[in-house]
């Protein structure tokens, strides 16, 4: 099970039996990567011309604001500024 899609299929399915939301799970975790990741443009950069990412940013902006101003709120991972002042990596 290495292929992303199945990966992701997989845990979207397992997410709708038991009992969640699967519409709010898909728009939090694009903006929980989109945070992380630098902005809702990262996650579209190897296709931000199609259809599909058009929704998705759609999408994106529904939930995290216009240009992504409320993406902070969903930032999981580590400040990388206090990363480089103590060495650690990302």
């Amino acid at each position: 099970m290495n292929d992303p899609t199945t990966q992701a299929a997989a845990a979207i399915t397992e997410a709708l039996r038991n009992g969640h939301d699967v519409a709010e799970l898909i728009a939090h975790a694009l903006c929980q990567v989109a945070a992380d990741e630098g902005g809702i443009e990262e996650v579209l950069r190897n296709r931000s011309g199609s259809w599909e990412a058009g929704h998705l940013r759609s999408l994106m902006e529904g939930t995290a604001g216009p240009d992504g101003e409320g993406l902070e709120a969903y930032r999981t991972a580590a400040d990388t500024e206090g990363q480089q002042e103590t060495g650690a990596q990302r």
